[in-house]
């Protein structure tokens, strides 16, 4: 049964184009909670986080006595009121130690050459890139986007490290990882370690999510 969001909900504050946002969502519909989701524009969403919630990181989950930065420390914070079967990070043994692992390979190596492969090629498609960036955000944010996208643009880069050279080198990583996957997973396994999800799970869906479109990674 589907269920009314309500004002006590806790916020989660994003810029939605981002690998740690689809992250955060994925870690939180884990969970089965509920949330109201708000997105900004590049920049103006974590100068809101910075002055409310002390941090400006995003995405931040806040309300009802918690402010939460980034999907991992999201994870540890509902793992202690789920069951053992049920937690995306294990107790410590060899399963925890593949699944740090995989976390580092998915969410932190595979999230950024996503971004670098991605933005490289959409970027100068100003037409597209300005719908996509306006659509979710607020009224005065949406009128700015189109203005403001030169400079928007230019802080992609900057932040993500964008290039032809860089480019080319995430996307021979991303094509690498993808296979390596594939071979893990060509047993029948429903996830990366068997048959339980995991944070690495959560990592390669968010990180790979971008990537899907077959004509993308030809």
């Amino acid at each position: 049964m589907t269920r009314t969001k309500s004002r006590a909900d806790p916020i989660l504050l994003t810029f939605e184009p981002m690998v740690d946002s689809q992250c955060a969502r994925l870690v939180l519909a884990h969970y089965g909670l509920r949330y109201r989701e708000r997105d900004y524009m590049l920049g103006w969403g974590s100068l809101v986080a910075l002055v409310r919630f002390g941090t400006a990181r995003l995405p931040v989950l806040a309300g009802g006595g918690i402010t939460i930065s980034s999907p991992r420390p999201m994870a540890e914070h509902f793992e202690k009121n789920v069951p053992e079967e049920r937690k995306l990070i294990p107790a410590p043994g060899a399963l925890r130690y593949q699944v740090e692992a995989d976390w580092a390979l998915y969410n932190g190596k595979m999230g950024g050459w996503t971004a670098q492969f991605a933005y490289f090629h959409l970027l100068p498609e100003r037409r597209l890139m300005t719908r996509i960036f306006r659509k979710p955000v607020p009224p005065i944010q949406r009128a700015l986007t189109g203005p403001l996208y030169p400079l928007l643009r230019l802080v992609v880069k900057a932040v993500v490290g964008i290039g032809p050279a860089q480019a080319g080198q995430a996307l021979a990583q991303i094509r690498s990882t993808f296979d390596s996957t594939d071979a893990r997973i060509a047993d029948g396994r429903r996830y990366l370690n068997g048959d339980r999800a995991t944070l690495g799970d959560i990592a390669l869906a968010a990180a790979a999510a971008p990537l899907l479109c077959r004509a993308a990674i030809r």
